[in-house]
């Protein structure tokens, strides 16, 4: 029968009645003092280990989920901002097609929120004061018939932003707006009749061409964002991103879509991480954009208040770094109160994401762990010492007719008892080092035993941890793998040897490619159809890594058969509609390429082109370098347009440079782009070279101007250089 340490001692009381009661409970009474002594040492070690290890592994376990919930959620944001960009590229793009090409479209009627009932995902058309009091001319009214054919592209975009309070929208430099609200999800009186909140809203002095994301759109060249506040909307603000567009290469007005200030709450409100914390967006200034905090020094209001400038240091370093576009964990103080705050850059448009949580939630799992582990620990203690302290006392009790036998009987039971105790203390040592197959094999049938079982627990569940701790090691290294077979496979589908053509002295050419990930979108392809022409093109696929790279095999190959299919390989704009056609089916995925496709005809110099939405190229000639003139064509993969080309001559010398946006917007620590205008100088400085020459000089200034600056796009350049027919 196993008998608990406090039967055991029981059982030493009742054998001391028949010895010696003085001398045993001395002895005893030495013994327990020194096994409680050493067993309070051991246990005080035991505290202090855990407490650093678990300590230390819960905080940095914190740190990591909370730096990735931050940067996941800043990439979705990210996403949804190019998104709009995308739109609003579209809707730019479509608008100087439709006003520059009236001849293809029929006058188109509006509602007019002056009379009509307007309904969310009905396009409009409003006014300025002005135009709305009758001063509209019928040149201006049959401009207005044709712009309203821009509701075949606001309608189906306002239904792809179904369920947000989002506005598409083109603001004419003429003073008249048209416009489609996003319906909303469910039937209810949320998609009905908008007619007398657009009357209070657009009051009668509105005027468009006096807003703050009007200005900012006529003043740019590409999508920019701007936050600013409703009318009478007690401090709401929305999310606006513009560009301007054109007709006939003058502006014409302003492209845009915006977004209420719930839809992005709304986009970050399903981070759970804990029951009291925020998140925040910060725009380049160092100004909270969005929060849904009402009220201190994280509320989003629409005065400028900088945060860089703020007296509390944490929060004004904590906002330089993350204006300076950096990602992680900091901690600090704010409200009296100690904060940790994950924050990641959004690389759309240069704002940042944070996340906030107070220290104390985030330490609670561990500490109420530690409590309990501290609480089992001091209890086990307390009961060795109320043990003894009971053994003693009846020790004391006993009478002395067997004092002899109590001198030695007592030294005995106290090593035994005492065994187990320090055969715990010494393995627990061991397993402290870091040996966790160690495993306590203690068979004392009492609380010990129960002790060294859930120690041994402790021991699986750590080497188990440790286990899933490399296989995920395993995975991300078979994961890289893969990228680097891609980034191969990619790097395969590109010619790569050069000189290309050794035997033709008519002309060289040559062409790089650097991935701002392991793959990319950008690529460039050359081949000669036959011996008397080469076709030469570049294209820069939407979007970065795996689903690019995916994307832009598809367009370099249907890209290829269509030149090679075509009737003539001079006939550019139909080479361009079958490949646009062919990119437009089964595209759900909605992407698109740009693409600048050239046919040289070896024996005459003369080249024709087209665009296909892609950066302007530079013709290099007599030491002067130009942008070729180009008509703009729609990017292929959105829909079905027709494709215009152009000819020009080429001259013995003459050197064409053909590059994607990734140099011209290649940014500098500053976040400063390289500009389209500084290619052009840039290529002038250089001067005549070879085209091998021309493009390793433009790598080396890129690299020079972006100094640390990491690359955000892929850098693709070609260059051909036409000798003429009669080289010898």
């Amino acid at each position: 029968m196993n008998l608990s340490i406090r039967g055991r001692m029981l059982l030493l009381v009742f054998s001391g009645v028949f010895a010696a009661l003085l001398s045993l409970g001395a002895t005893l009474f030495y013994s327990f003092e020194e096994n409680s002594r050493a067993m309070e040492n051991q246990i005080n070690y035991l505290r202090d280990f855990l407490a650093e290890s678990m300590g230390g592994y819960a905080e940095e376990n914190s740190k990591r989920r909370l730096r990735e919930v931050a940067e996941a959620r800043a990439q979705h944001l990210d996403w949804e901002l190019v998104s709009m960009c995308d739109d609003v590229y579209m809707l730019a793009d479509s608008m100087s097609m439709i006003m520059s090409n009236p001849q293809y479209h029929n006058p188109r009627t509006l509602d007019d929120t002056r009379y009509d009932s307007v309904k969310r995902g009905t396009p409009y058309i409003r006014f300025i004061p002005e135009l709305a009091d009758g001063g509209m001319s019928e040149s201006l009214r049959n401009e207005m018939g044709i712009a309203g054919n821009i509701a075949d592209i606001l309608m189906p975009m306002g239904n792809a932003y179904r369920g947000y309070k989002v506005q598409l929208f083109v603001a004419s430099a003429d003073g008249y707006l048209i416009a489609v609200d996003a319906p909303l999800d469910g039937d209810g009186d949320e998609n009905g009749d908008y007619t007398e909140t657009f009357r209070e809203r657009f009051r009668a002095n509105y005027d468009h061409r006096q807003s703050t994301w009007y200005k900012l759109g006529q003043s740019i060249d590409r999508p920019a964002f701007t936050v600013g506040g409703y009318a009478g909307s007690d401090g709401r603000k929305y999310l606006a991103c513009v560009m301007p567009y054109y007709v006939n290469g003058e502006f014409a007005g302003v492209a845009g879509v915006s977004q209420d200030e719930k839809e992005i709450y709304r986009e970050t409100k399903d981070i759970i991480i804990g029951h009291d914390h925020s998140n925040f967006v910060l725009s380049s200034k160092g100004e909270v954009v969005f929060s849904p905090e009402s009220e201190g020094l994280l509320a989003a209001v629409l005065d400028e208040v900088d945060l860089r400038q703020a007296e509390e240091e944490d929060l004004a370093e904590l906002a330089r770094l993350m204006v300076e576009g950096k990602s992680g964990v900091r901690s600090i103080d704010l409200y009296g109160e100690i904060y940790y705050v994950a924050f990641a850059p959004m690389e759309a448009n240069g704002w940042s994401f944070g996340v906030l949580i107070e220290e104390d939630e985030v330490m609670a799992p561990l500490r109420a762990v530690e409590g309990e582990v501290f609480k089992s620990i001091g209890l086990f203690h307390e009961m060795i010492e109320q043990s003894f302290e009971a053994t003693g006392r009846r020790s004391i009790l006993i009478l002395i007719p067997v004092l002899l036998l109590l001198f030695y009987g007592s030294g005995f039971m106290a090593s035994r008892l005492s065994r187990p105790i320090r055969r715990l203390a010494v393995e627990v040592k061991e397993l402290a080092a870091g040996n966790f197959d160690k495993k306590l094999r203690i068979h004392t049938g009492d609380e010990i035993e129960d002790l060294a079982d859930a120690f041994n627990t402790m021991t699986d569940e750590l080497k188990t941890h440790m286990k899933n701790l490399e296989l995920a090691t395993a995975e991300h290294e078979r994961v890289r793998t893969e990228l680097e077979v891609a980034t191969r496979i990619q790097e395969d589908m590109l010619p790569r040897r050069f000189p290309a053509f050794p035997e033709r002295q008519e002309f060289d050419i040559y062409a790089t490619m650097d991935a701002a990930k392991d793959v990319g979108g950008d690529f460039y392809d050359f081949y000669m159809p036959n011996s008397n022409h080469l076709v030469f093109l570049i294209a820069d696929v939407s979007g970065k890594g795996i689903p690019a790279a995916l994307f832009m095999a598809k367009s370099q190959s249907i890209l290829k058969n269509s030149v090679l299919m075509a009737e003539s390989e001079s006939d550019v704009s139909s080479i361009l509609d079958n490949a646009n056609r062919l990119l437009c089916g089964g595209n759900d995925a909605s992407m698109f390429v740009t693409v600048f496709l050239g046919v040289l005809d070896l024996r005459t110099g003369h080249l024709v082109y087209g665009d296909g939405g892609h950066c302007q190229p530079i013709l290099c000639r007599n030491g002067s370098c130009d942008f070729l003139p180009m008509k703009k064509n729609s990017m292929l993969g959105l829909m079905e347009l027709p494709y215009d080309q152009q000819s020009i001559e080429l001259l013995p010398g003459d050197t064409i440079f053909l590059y994607t946006d990734g140099v011209s917007e290649a940014m500098n620590e500053k976040e400063e782009q390289f500009t389209e205008k500084r290619v052009r100088e840039t290529l002038s400085e250089i001067g005549e070279r070879e085209p091998e020459e021309l493009l390793t000089r433009m790598r080396d200034i890129l690299k020079e101007y972006a100094g640390t600056a990491q690359q955000s796009d892929d850098i693709t350049m070609l260059g051909l250089k036409y000798n003429g027919n009669n080289v010898s």
